[in-house]
């Protein structure tokens, strides 16, 4: 079956893994997929959404009581086609344990897709385990000199969310000096779809996660890996092997991870290939939209 589909979110100013891997996976599994920006005035939306009369309908983001104007056009739009036989998707990435919406929004949605294990049964639907992925790849890509380097950072620094890991690279930065990449950069101004040569072309790629927050998995467990690199990580909640698909080193330890720099030089072609096959086999973009089309009934 050929679904008609259709993604609302941020995309004017937002890189998001969740849009790009879901427009990726429909338009490869065979479906009719368009994107909708969230800034259009309902109506707008509306008769956009109207063109497509889709099966399934992906919205970036939950309602939240801080951006009125962008639940109660969730709420509207969601209550509207769900009545009319559409499947609605919502995503969660939040790892507060707090609901910043909590009422029953079963008219407007049919289940929330969570990069976390928080309850969210005050939605009243179903609720999905459901972490990032790999883009998908046929290939590692080919090696490039502006990644090049013995380690590479990719993501935010300086806020407040940020700021141990932000401590780690700067501290990173100063014993490994040139060695050491951080994007982005002034040239490089995000990262996300440089991907498979950022992958490619680092000696390893480093990635943090958050122990404390319940179910949170780093995008970066699957994204590097998934693309031929060599990951470097500290809790990948279970997802990978160590010294097969990536090399662990322990939280908050600096040493720990030029440890696992020296690892890389040594077993790191071997783990390129077994972390590329592995992570494309069980957990690209495909894997996952596949397993929310099943959820909801059109798989």
């Amino acid at each position: 079956m050929i679904l008609r589909s259709v993604a609302i979110g941020d995309f004017t100013s937002y890189c998001s893994e969740y849009l790009f891997g879901v427009n990726q996976a429909m338009t490869m599994m065979g479906h009719f997929h368009i994107q909708i920006d969230y800034r259009n005035e309902i109506g707008v939306m509306d008769t956009k959404i109207k063109q497509v009369n889709p099966h399934i309908i992906w919205f970036h983001g939950v309602p939240t009581k801080n951006d009125f104007k962008k639940t109660q056009m969730f709420l509207d739009l969601g209550e509207r086609w769900k009545s009319r036989g559409a499947k609605v998707v919502i995503h969660d990435g939040d790892v507060s344990p707090n609901v910043k919406y909590p009422n029953n929004i079963s008219d407007s949605a049919d289940i929330v897709l969570c990069n976390h294990t928080n309850d969210r049964s005050v939605w009243g639907i179903k609720q999905l385990h459901w972490p990032y992925f790999a883009f998908v790849q046929d290939e590692i890509a080919k090696p490039c000199q502006e990644f090049a380097c013995d380690l590479a950072f990719a993501g935010k620094m300086g806020e407040e969310l940020y700021a141990d890991r932000s401590k780690i690279v700067r501290e990173l930065k100063r014993k490994m000096g040139g060695r050491f990449k951080i994007f982005p950069t002034d040239d490089i101004p995000h990262t996300l779809y440089r991907t498979p040569e950022l992958a490619a072309s680092a000696g390893a790629v480093i990635g943090y996660g958050r122990p404390e927050a319940n179910g949170w998995v780093d995008v970066r467990v699957f994204q590097y890996p998934g693309a031929g690199g060599v990951l470097i990580h500290d809790d990948v909640k279970g997802f990978l092997e160590p010294y097969v698909h990536y090399i662990p080193y322990k939280s908050g330890s600096v040493d720990s991870i030029i440890e696992a720099v020296e690892i890389s030089k040594e077993k790191g072609g071997k783990i390129r290939m077994e972390g590329f096959r592995y992570v494309q086999q069980n957990h690209s973009a495909i894997n996952r939209v596949s397993q929310v089309l099943k959820e909801v009934g059109l798989g």
